[in-house]
């Protein structure tokens, strides 16, 4: 399957999220196959779909999800490479079964989506986990940890879905950290660049110029 570009997807106003973050891999890296990279998410979203004899409430709901993507197929967390720019790659994260929080939430959010599932990422500071908005209040789940139930308290105020967009931005800040890092100079241009091709706030907009200029000064 071909995905849009991420010029398209930036202007688009309600893209889905697993066509911009693959778009986003295509602009970062020569080989990302978008085509397996959706079909994947389609047989999971189809194993997951199957079980719908055995929901009866967003409780067995958000268990399912776990069950699937946490215990049979084992997605979680890369402790031993966290920073590593492949963990911010949805389809390498779809293929190895580890990546970053925000990654990992894009794979329960995008397989429950296909199941009719009402699993929305939620943006936390420090971390990035998934919330089940069939319920009041939401049961949140943490893919990190191979899809748990956070059931340590948080700030409600802080509990809402999070869109494409937004989401986006987050995954091309940890790239721009991740190529800093590395001193792939090249990559964290490009990746700085794509930020600003998101819908921002104005002051953001000035903020993110700015660091882009400081970024490219670095090839003088």
């Amino acid at each position: 399957m071909r995905v849009p570009t991420f010029v398209s997807l930036a202007a688009a106003a309600a893209p889905r999220l697993d066509h911009l973050a693959l778009a986003l891999a295509v602009e970062l890296r020569d080989d990302v196959n978008t085509t397996w990279a959706i079909a994947e998410l389609d047989r999971l979203g189809a194993e997951l779909a199957q079980l719908a004899g055995e929901w009866s409430d967003a409780e067995a709901e958000a268990e399912a999800c776990r069950e699937l993507l946490g215990e049979t197929y084992g997605f979680e967390g890369d402790d031993d490479e966290y920073d590593d720019p492949d963990n911010s790659m949805l389809d390498l994260v779809l293929a190895r079964r580890v990546g970053l929080p925000i990654l990992l939430s894009t794979v329960y959010v995008e397989v429950a989506r296909r199941a009719g599932i009402e699993l929305e990422g939620v943006g936390l500071p420090g971390h990035f986990v998934v919330g089940h908005f069939g319920s009041d209040p939401p049961l949140l789940l943490d893919p990190y940890d191979c899809g748990e139930r956070i059931r340590t308290a948080v700030d409600p105020t802080l509990v809402r879905p999070w869109g494409a967009h937004e989401t986006a931005l987050r995954m091309l800040n940890n790239l721009v950290g991740s190529y800093e890092r590395r001193g792939d100079l090249t990559r964290e241009i490009r990746a700085a660049e794509l930020r600003l091709l998101l819908p921002l706030s104005p002051s953001l907009r000035v903020d993110l110029e700015l660091s882009l200029k400081r970024v490219r000064a670095r090839l003088n």
